[in-house]
């Protein structure tokens, strides 16, 4: 019968292993806790909600920006031709008043010339050759006769209408003229002229004559 001391006990006695010492077991993770719907739901709904403040505030951000830039392009390109308009507009504008000024200017010595011609014969024709005859226009062409004659001192005739005989008798009986001179009627005679007459030649000193020489 064995002996119930444990002194008596035999041991037995194993060989040491040499092996590196086995981590540790690594502890038992918790039970995963699964969301529930409600909260699958909820963070879907902040999800979006956050993803589309997001969204919003960047579109608006680029869009902005976006139609910014659009509208300056397009505006410019709208002012840009508007003025483009105007100005080719404005320019052949000035380019036809440029035209018509240089045809004016062209054409000016010629609307000129027969105003200006007949300005100086109306001027020419109040100065020296008067509706009424003057005594000193007529003495210098009896003078102008008597010049060219080879004796001075011949008899002189004046041969005027019989209507103008009033009017030419005050100055060929004046008595400061240095001539005689004997008035001749002649219906013949064409209004506005008078012929001063001495041996055989003949002067017209009447108005039409006198303006004929302001004219020329």
């Amino acid at each position: 019968m064995p002996s119930s001391d444990p002194d008596s006990i035999p041991f037995r006695w194993e060989v040491p292993s040499f092996d590196p010492p086995k981590p540790p077991k690594p502890p038992k993770n918790p039970p995963v806790q699964y969301p529930t719907v409600e909260e699958v739901e909820a963070i879907r709904a902040s999800a979006y909600h956050e993803a589309y403040e997001l969204g919003s505030n960047q579109g608006f951000i680029e869009g902005r920006e976006s139609g910014y830039k659009e509208g300056q392009a397009k505006g410019y390109e709208e002012g840009y031709q508007k003025g483009y308009l105007d100005a080719h507009g404005e320019t052949n504008r000035l380019h036809d008043a440029l035209k018509e000024l240089l045809q004016t200017l062209d054409g000016f010595p010629e609307a000129m010339a027969q105003p200006l011609t007949q300005l100086a014969f109306e001027i020419g024709s109040r100065l020296s050759a008067n509706e009424s005859m003057e005594r000193a226009p007529f003495v210098a062409a009896v003078q102008e006769a008597l010049m060219r004659l080879p004796r001075p001192g011949e008899s002189l005739f004046l041969r005027i209408r019989p209507e103008e005989i009033t009017t030419w008798k005050k100055i060929v009986d004046d008595p400061g003229l240095p001539f005689t001179c004997s008035i001749l009627p002649d219906a013949d005679v064409q209004f506005g002229h008078a012929y001063v007459e001495v041996a055989g030649a003949r002067i017209d000193v009447g108005q039409e004559a006198r303006k004929a020489l302001v004219s020329a």
